[in-house]
């Protein structure tokens, strides 16, 4: 079975003493349990992880899942992304089989770097040395934490930068979630020997942000709240439109707008509708709350047009019971809704 590489190269700089590093030293863990929870993980699936500050080291060399155990994690002082970039390249280059005529080697490496600062030290011989040589062949998904993290820096290094707000445990835990998701989709990708580039799973918006996304302000007309959905019978797509209707709120001592759409139409389309859609992804989002209207499908005729599925894709149902989603095409099971709303994607208008 070829190895699936996955390093962790792990900012411990001074910044993230205390709940921080707490939380990242909790996150390894819970990243290591829920990998183990997975077939396609375990069999694939090789860690290390390293630390850097002001120095790096390598605080678990690239081991198989099973034997993998979450080191504990120092603090020190500084910030050399410089110095953990080198540190990483080095251990590639120590761990990382590649292919000769008699074998095959690794699938290609992805490295999570997590970071809260700004570079203390000279980046420029590490960028060039990265770009020249390991860009091309390792995947870099960078998340830089918190709002004093150097963005543009990580933008040097890679396309992948994601900015993460997470300010309680819980968002920590969402994000570790994510990290385990997104492992455990690209060791099911290069089983399947489909894998070429990184599969990350589905960002939470409500703390994560990729910063290509966000530069662009990711631009909705307001006036309008579009969601899109698909046909769980013929997999077409649909469009739902809700028109923005002025809404004031008034409260003793408060005067508040609040934006409320009123549906106003749903409209088949046919698959060239992502054609000549914004390929930007787009992860503005309204929550049903401040939806007036449930359509039915235009498609097939299902009287739920409404339905979300656990990939966050919208898609028609005839009632309760079980489906299959169109997009992920995983199957699912509706129930009665709690009475709450809930968070969907916004088309851009």
């Amino acid at each position: 079975m070829r190895r699936l590489p996955i390093f962790m190269l792990l900012d411990v700089s001074e910044s993230m003493a205390g709940d921080n590093l707490r939380q990242l030293q909790q996150g390894l863990d819970r990243l290591v349990g829920g990998l183990r929870t997975d077939p396609h993980a375990l069999e694939s699936v090789y860690l290390s992880a390293i630390a850097f500050a002001g120095k790096a080291r390598t605080l678990a060399p690239l081991t198989e899942l099973a034997s993998f155990y979450p080191p504990r994690l120092p603090v020190g002082s500084g910030t050399s992304l410089g110095r953990g970039m080198m540190h990483l390249m080095d251990e590639i280059d120590r761990s990382v089989m590649k292919s000769t005529p008699e074998r095959k080697g690794d699938w290609r490496p992805v490295v999570y770097l997590m970071t809260d600062g700004k570079p203390t030290d000279d980046i420029e011989a590490a960028l060039q040395r990265w770009n020249d040589s390991y860009k091309g062949r390792i995947t870099l998904v960078a998340i830089a934490v918190g709002k004093h993290a150097a963005i543009a820096t990580l933008q040097r290094f890679t396309d992948q930068v994601l900015a993460l707000d997470a300010t309680t445990e819980e968002d920590f835990k969402r994000f570790v979630d994510w990290v385990t998701m997104s492992v455990v989709a690209q060791s099911r990708s290069v089983a399947d020997t489909r894998g070429g580039g990184v599969n990350l799973a589905k960002l939470d918006d409500s703390i994560m942000r990729k910063i290509s996304d966000m530069e662009n302000a990711l631009a909705v007309d307001e006036d309008l709240a579009v969601v899109t959905g698909l046909c769980q019978n013929n997999k077409l797509p649909y469009l739902m439109k809700y028109e923005r209707l002025p809404n004031k709120l008034n409260m003793p001592g408060m005067r508040l707008n609040v934006d409320v759409y009123q549906l106003t139409g749903v409209y088949a389309l046919e698959k060239d509708y992502f054609d000549y859609s914004d390929e930007r992804a787009a992860v503005r989002t309204v929550n049903t709350d401040s939806l007036i209207g449930a359509p039915g499908c235009p498609h097939c005729g299902n009287p739920i047009a409404f339905a979300m599925c656990g990939c966050g894709a919208i898609m028609c149902i005839r009632g309760d019971g079980p489906a299959v989603c169109p997009s992920c095409e995983m199957p699912c099971n509706f129930g009665e809704c709690d009475g709450s709303g809930f968070d969907v994607t916004r088309s851009r208008g």
